[in-house]
Protein backbone atom coordinates (compact mmCIF):
# COMPACT_ATOMS: atom_id res chain seq x y z
CA UNK A 1 0.00 0.00 0.00
CA UNK A 2 1.21 2.97 -0.81
CA UNK A 3 1.41 6.45 1.79
CA UNK A 4 -1.16 8.09 0.04
CA UNK A 5 -3.54 4.90 -0.28
CA UNK A 6 -2.36 4.51 3.67
CA UNK A 7 -2.87 7.93 4.40
CA UNK A 8 -6.18 8.14 2.59
CA UNK A 9 -7.77 4.94 4.19
CA UNK A 10 -8.02 6.99 7.87
CA UNK A 11 -9.55 9.92 5.99
CA UNK A 12 -12.40 7.75 5.32
CA UNK A 13 -12.34 5.72 8.86
CA UNK A 14 -12.51 8.92 10.64
CA UNK A 15 -14.62 11.08 8.77
CA UNK A 16 -17.52 10.75 10.68
CA UNK A 17 -15.79 9.01 13.90
CA UNK A 18 -17.60 10.00 17.29
CA UNK A 19 -15.05 8.00 19.43
CA UNK A 20 -14.24 8.62 23.30
CA UNK A 21 -11.53 8.09 25.09
CA UNK A 22 -12.42 7.88 28.81
CA UNK A 23 -8.23 7.69 30.79
CA UNK A 24 -8.01 5.97 32.90
CA UNK A 25 -10.34 2.76 32.16
CA UNK A 26 -11.85 0.47 34.58
CA UNK A 27 -15.22 -0.58 35.73
CA UNK A 28 -14.30 2.11 38.62
CA UNK A 29 -12.90 5.11 37.80
CA UNK A 30 -14.36 5.28 34.19
CA UNK A 31 -17.74 5.81 36.16
CA UNK A 32 -15.71 9.18 37.93
CA UNK A 33 -16.48 11.39 34.61
CA UNK A 34 -20.07 11.29 35.79
CA UNK A 35 -19.77 12.63 39.12
CA UNK A 36 -21.47 16.17 39.45
CA UNK A 37 -18.54 18.39 40.73
CA UNK A 38 -19.52 22.03 39.57
CA UNK A 39 -16.80 23.75 39.99
CA UNK A 40 -14.99 21.87 42.70
CA UNK A 41 -11.92 19.85 42.30
CA UNK A 42 -12.17 16.06 43.15
CA UNK A 43 -9.61 13.50 44.32
CA UNK A 44 -10.11 9.54 44.79
CA UNK A 45 -7.41 7.90 47.04
CA UNK A 46 -5.85 4.63 46.96
CA UNK A 47 -3.52 3.24 49.85
CA UNK A 48 -3.09 -0.26 50.05
CA UNK A 49 -1.91 -1.46 53.67
CA UNK A 50 1.66 -2.70 54.83
CA UNK A 51 2.34 0.32 52.22
CA UNK A 52 2.85 4.36 52.28
CA UNK A 53 2.34 4.26 48.53
CA UNK A 54 -1.21 6.15 47.66
CA UNK A 55 -2.52 6.54 44.41
CA UNK A 56 -5.13 9.40 43.55
CA UNK A 57 -6.97 9.66 40.12
CA UNK A 58 -8.51 13.28 40.06
CA UNK A 59 -10.99 15.19 38.44
CA UNK A 60 -10.07 19.00 37.87
CA UNK A 61 -7.02 19.93 40.27
CA UNK A 62 -4.97 17.26 42.18
CA UNK A 63 -5.91 17.47 45.60
CA UNK A 64 -2.42 17.58 48.25
CA UNK A 65 -1.91 14.45 49.60
CA UNK A 66 -1.36 15.33 53.26
CA UNK A 67 -5.04 16.28 52.70
CA UNK A 68 -6.22 12.69 52.25
CA UNK A 69 -4.64 11.67 55.70
CA UNK A 70 -7.50 13.58 57.27
CA UNK A 71 -11.11 12.67 57.42
CA UNK A 72 -14.17 15.49 57.57
CA UNK A 73 -14.41 19.17 57.03
CA UNK A 74 -10.73 20.48 56.43
CA UNK A 75 -9.45 23.86 56.28
CA UNK A 76 -6.21 24.97 55.05
CA UNK A 77 -4.26 28.02 54.85
CA UNK A 78 -5.33 27.54 50.62
CA UNK A 79 -8.56 25.79 50.27
CA UNK A 80 -11.59 24.19 51.68
CA UNK A 81 -12.01 20.09 51.85
CA UNK A 82 -14.73 17.49 52.67
CA UNK A 83 -12.71 14.36 53.20
CA UNK A 84 -14.74 11.11 53.44
CA UNK A 85 -13.94 7.50 53.63
CA UNK A 86 -15.87 4.94 51.02
CA UNK A 87 -13.81 1.70 52.02
CA UNK A 88 -11.82 1.23 55.35
CA UNK A 89 -9.26 -1.74 56.11
CA UNK A 90 -10.83 -3.72 53.35
CA UNK A 91 -8.64 -6.74 52.16
CA UNK A 92 -5.84 -5.51 50.87
CA UNK A 93 -7.05 -1.68 50.64
CA UNK A 94 -6.16 0.64 54.36
CA UNK A 95 -8.97 3.42 52.60
CA UNK A 96 -10.10 4.28 49.39
CA UNK A 97 -10.99 8.05 50.24
CA UNK A 98 -12.91 10.85 48.56
CA UNK A 99 -11.27 14.93 49.17
CA UNK A 100 -13.31 17.41 47.67
CA UNK A 101 -11.46 20.73 47.54
CA UNK A 102 -13.41 24.05 47.24
CA UNK A 103 -10.33 25.61 45.36
CA UNK A 104 -10.10 28.82 48.00
CA UNK A 105 -11.10 29.33 51.70
CA UNK A 106 -14.66 29.68 51.47
CA UNK A 107 -15.09 32.76 54.52
CA UNK A 108 -19.29 33.01 54.28
CA UNK A 109 -22.06 30.74 55.85
CA UNK A 110 -23.11 30.45 52.09
CA UNK A 111 -20.73 29.61 50.68
CA UNK A 112 -19.64 26.32 52.90
CA UNK A 113 -23.42 25.58 52.90
CA UNK A 114 -23.45 25.18 49.00
CA UNK A 115 -20.32 23.19 48.62
CA UNK A 116 -20.92 21.24 51.35
CA UNK A 117 -24.51 20.11 49.55
CA UNK A 118 -22.18 19.72 46.16
CA UNK A 119 -20.03 17.97 47.98
CA UNK A 120 -22.38 15.36 49.68
CA UNK A 121 -23.63 14.41 46.42
CA UNK A 122 -20.70 13.73 44.93
CA UNK A 123 -19.85 11.22 47.07
CA UNK A 124 -23.44 10.22 47.66
CA UNK A 125 -22.60 9.27 43.72
CA UNK A 126 -18.92 7.93 44.01
CA UNK A 127 -20.60 5.51 47.05
CA UNK A 128 -22.74 4.28 44.19
CA UNK A 129 -20.66 3.84 42.12
CA UNK A 130 -18.33 1.66 44.25
CA UNK A 131 -21.35 -0.46 45.72
CA UNK A 132 -22.47 -1.20 42.04
CA UNK A 133 -18.68 -2.95 41.54
CA UNK A 134 -18.82 -4.91 45.16
CA UNK A 135 -22.00 -6.53 43.80
CA UNK A 136 -19.40 -8.21 40.82
CA UNK A 137 -17.77 -9.55 43.79
CA UNK A 138 -14.61 -8.38 42.24
CA UNK A 139 -12.20 -6.60 44.31
CA UNK A 140 -9.46 -6.04 41.89
CA UNK A 141 -11.08 -2.65 40.40
CA UNK A 142 -10.33 -0.66 43.33
CA UNK A 143 -6.50 -1.44 43.01
CA UNK A 144 -5.10 1.32 41.19
CA UNK A 145 -2.05 1.75 43.34
CA UNK A 146 -1.10 -1.45 41.22
CA UNK A 147 -1.06 0.11 38.11
CA UNK A 148 0.20 3.48 38.65
CA UNK A 149 3.96 3.97 38.54
CA UNK A 150 6.46 6.48 38.15
CA UNK A 151 9.09 6.35 35.21
CA UNK A 152 11.75 5.21 37.76
CA UNK A 153 9.85 2.63 39.19
CA UNK A 154 8.87 1.36 35.83
CA UNK A 155 12.47 1.61 34.63
CA UNK A 156 14.10 0.03 37.83
CA UNK A 157 11.48 -2.41 39.18
CA UNK A 158 10.04 -3.65 35.80
CA UNK A 159 12.84 -3.55 33.54
CA UNK A 160 15.69 -4.01 36.26
CA UNK A 161 17.56 -1.28 34.89
CA UNK A 162 20.90 0.08 36.71
CA UNK A 163 21.66 3.56 37.58
CA UNK A 164 23.31 4.23 33.75
CA UNK A 165 21.13 2.35 31.90
CA UNK A 166 18.33 4.17 33.38
CA UNK A 167 19.69 8.16 32.90
CA UNK A 168 19.81 7.22 29.21
CA UNK A 169 16.38 5.45 29.07
CA UNK A 170 14.56 8.91 30.39
CA UNK A 171 16.12 11.16 28.01
CA UNK A 172 12.82 11.12 25.55
CA UNK A 173 10.63 11.13 28.13
CA UNK A 174 12.36 14.22 29.97
CA UNK A 175 12.39 15.51 26.54
CA UNK A 176 8.45 15.27 25.55
CA UNK A 177 7.51 15.59 29.14
CA UNK A 178 4.10 14.01 29.09
CA UNK A 179 1.86 13.80 32.14
CA UNK A 180 1.47 10.08 31.72
CA UNK A 181 2.18 6.85 29.13
CA UNK A 182 -0.88 4.33 28.83
CA UNK A 183 0.52 1.14 28.27
CA UNK A 184 -1.76 -1.84 26.83
CA UNK A 185 -2.10 -3.80 29.97
CA UNK A 186 -3.91 -1.04 31.58
CA UNK A 187 -0.16 0.49 33.32
CA UNK A 188 0.18 3.80 33.60
CA UNK A 189 3.38 5.48 33.46
CA UNK A 190 3.55 8.89 35.13
CA UNK A 191 6.10 11.47 35.00
CA UNK A 192 5.80 13.04 38.31
CA UNK A 193 7.39 11.81 42.18
CA UNK A 194 3.61 11.77 43.57
CA UNK A 195 1.03 8.86 42.10
CA UNK A 196 -2.15 10.87 40.42
CA UNK A 197 -3.25 10.45 37.41
CA UNK A 198 -6.12 12.78 35.89
CA UNK A 199 -9.03 11.35 34.95
CA UNK A 200 -11.35 12.96 31.81
CA UNK A 201 -13.27 12.10 28.82
CA UNK A 202 -11.37 12.85 25.65
CA UNK A 203 -12.95 13.34 22.18
CA UNK A 204 -11.62 12.34 19.20
CA UNK A 205 -10.89 15.71 17.04
CA UNK A 206 -8.20 14.16 13.99
CA UNK A 207 -5.15 12.34 13.24
CA UNK A 208 -1.70 13.13 12.91
CA UNK A 209 -0.21 11.38 9.46
CA UNK A 210 3.67 11.05 10.03
CA UNK A 211 6.71 8.99 8.03
CA UNK A 212 10.18 8.33 9.16
CA UNK A 213 12.93 9.26 7.20
CA UNK A 214 16.46 8.15 7.94
CA UNK A 215 18.24 11.42 6.84
CA UNK A 216 15.33 13.33 8.41
CA UNK A 217 13.51 11.41 11.12
CA UNK A 218 10.27 11.43 11.66
CA UNK A 219 8.22 13.74 9.16
CA UNK A 220 4.70 14.89 10.42
CA UNK A 221 1.88 15.08 7.90
CA UNK A 222 0.03 17.41 9.99
CA UNK A 223 -3.65 17.05 10.42
CA UNK A 224 -4.32 14.12 8.87
CA UNK A 225 -7.91 13.66 8.70
CA UNK A 226 -10.72 15.51 11.16
CA UNK A 227 -14.02 14.17 12.56
CA UNK A 228 -16.95 15.80 11.11
CA UNK A 229 -18.92 15.48 14.71
CA UNK A 230 -20.04 18.67 15.77
CA UNK A 231 -18.03 18.93 19.50
CA UNK A 232 -19.20 23.16 19.79
CA UNK A 233 -21.89 22.50 22.68
CA UNK A 234 -18.02 21.05 24.42
CA UNK A 235 -16.83 24.20 23.43
CA UNK A 236 -14.44 22.57 21.10
CA UNK A 237 -14.05 24.49 18.19
CA UNK A 238 -11.93 24.71 15.30
CA UNK A 239 -9.42 27.44 16.87
CA UNK A 240 -9.09 24.82 20.01
CA UNK A 241 -8.08 21.63 18.22
CA UNK A 242 -5.70 23.30 15.87
CA UNK A 243 -4.17 25.17 19.12
CA UNK A 244 -3.63 21.67 20.62
CA UNK A 245 -2.85 19.97 17.34
CA UNK A 246 0.00 22.54 17.16
CA UNK A 247 1.49 21.66 20.60
CA UNK A 248 2.84 17.81 18.81
CA UNK A 249 3.50 18.86 15.65
CA UNK A 250 5.92 21.79 16.64
CA UNK A 251 8.06 19.63 17.76
CA UNK A 252 7.05 16.40 16.41
CA UNK A 253 9.99 13.87 16.37
CA UNK A 254 10.84 14.70 20.26
CA UNK A 255 6.89 15.18 21.47
CA UNK A 256 5.47 11.90 20.19
CA UNK A 257 7.52 9.73 17.47
CA UNK A 258 10.93 9.20 19.75
CA UNK A 259 8.33 8.40 22.80
CA UNK A 260 6.40 5.71 21.35
CA UNK A 261 8.84 4.35 19.44
CA UNK A 262 11.72 4.58 22.46
CA UNK A 263 13.91 1.74 22.43
CA UNK A 264 12.75 1.24 26.48
CA UNK A 265 9.92 -0.52 25.02
CA UNK A 266 11.43 -3.29 23.55
CA UNK A 267 12.84 -4.70 26.76
CA UNK A 268 9.02 -5.22 28.52
CA UNK A 269 5.96 -7.03 27.44
CA UNK A 270 3.31 -4.03 27.44
CA UNK A 271 3.63 -1.64 24.41
CA UNK A 272 2.50 2.16 25.14
CA UNK A 273 -0.69 2.90 23.42
CA UNK A 274 -1.22 6.81 23.87
CA UNK A 275 0.31 9.71 25.60
CA UNK A 276 -1.36 12.80 27.61
CA UNK A 277 -0.14 15.72 27.73
CA UNK A 278 -0.80 18.53 30.22
CA UNK A 279 -3.94 16.63 31.12
CA UNK A 280 -5.97 18.01 28.36
CA UNK A 281 -4.51 16.16 25.56
CA UNK A 282 -4.32 12.58 24.78
CA UNK A 283 -2.57 11.12 21.63
CA UNK A 284 -3.17 7.61 21.03
CA UNK A 285 -1.19 5.82 18.00
CA UNK A 286 -3.26 3.99 15.66
CA UNK A 287 -2.54 -0.17 16.27
CA UNK A 288 -1.37 -0.83 12.94
CA UNK A 289 1.01 1.95 12.79
CA UNK A 290 4.75 1.17 13.22
CA UNK A 291 8.04 3.04 13.28
CA UNK A 292 8.17 4.07 9.21
CA UNK A 293 4.75 5.25 8.84
CA UNK A 294 1.24 5.70 10.56
CA UNK A 295 -1.23 7.79 12.20
CA UNK A 296 -1.36 9.45 15.79
CA UNK A 297 -5.08 10.07 16.92
CA UNK A 298 -5.79 13.25 18.64
CA UNK A 299 -8.25 13.20 21.38
CA UNK A 300 -8.65 16.82 23.29
CA UNK A 301 -10.73 17.33 26.79
CA UNK A 302 -13.57 19.82 26.62
CA UNK A 303 -12.33 23.02 28.24
CA UNK A 304 -16.08 23.33 29.94
CA UNK A 305 -14.83 20.09 32.14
Amino acid sequence: MSRKDHFAKYSQIYAKAQAKEIVPDGPFVRQLNDVPRKKYDIGVFFKPNRSSRCVQIHLGQPIPRDVCLQEGFLETDDATYLSRTILSNFRTLDFLRVVISAGEILESKEQRIEFLKTAQRAIDVIVRKAKNVMHLAEFSPFRFDRTVMTLNEFLVKKLKMDEISVEAASIPFMVANPEYILLANGEIVIMSDEHRVPQGEFHLVGGIGYTFDKTEGAVSEGRLFRSTTDLTPQGIDEAYIDGMISRITEDFQNSMHSLIFADVWKKGKAKPIGVNFGGDLFVKAEPSSEIWTGVFEVYVKSPKS
